[in-house]
């Protein structure tokens, strides 16, 4: 199967897949951490998230979201997919950003 290529606009600005994962311990935190991801992208996982964001999104997005983390207990991973990367995004049940090809 063959692709072209994409690149993603979205009122002039230009716009990443960005995956969000972690690991927090206590109750209170991973519901804040859910809340404030859940304003962002859609739940893939029980602990992982996507969202289609723009560069300024994605920083406002890590200030917020590195807020809420224990350093010292809990662990917070957030990746942007970004220039001369190619990326196929799948996935099966529930919600999931789309099928969404980048090069």
């Amino acid at each position: 199967m063959e692709y072209e290529e994409m690149e993603f606009v979205a009122a002039g600005e230009r716009r990443y897949i960005v995956l969000a994962i972690y690991d927090i311990i206590e109750n209170k935190r991973r519901n804040q951490m859910v809340k404030c991801l859940e304003s962002y992208g859609v739940r893939v996982q029980k602990s992982a998230f996507e969202a289609f964001l723009t560069k300024k999104k994605y920083e406002k997005l890590v200030q917020e979201a590195s807020a809420l983390i224990d350093q010292e207990h809990d662990s917070l991973r957030v990746y942007l997919l970004a220039n001369h990367t190619m990326v196929r995004s799948w996935g099966v049940g529930d919600k999931h950003v789309e099928e969404v090809i980048i090069f």
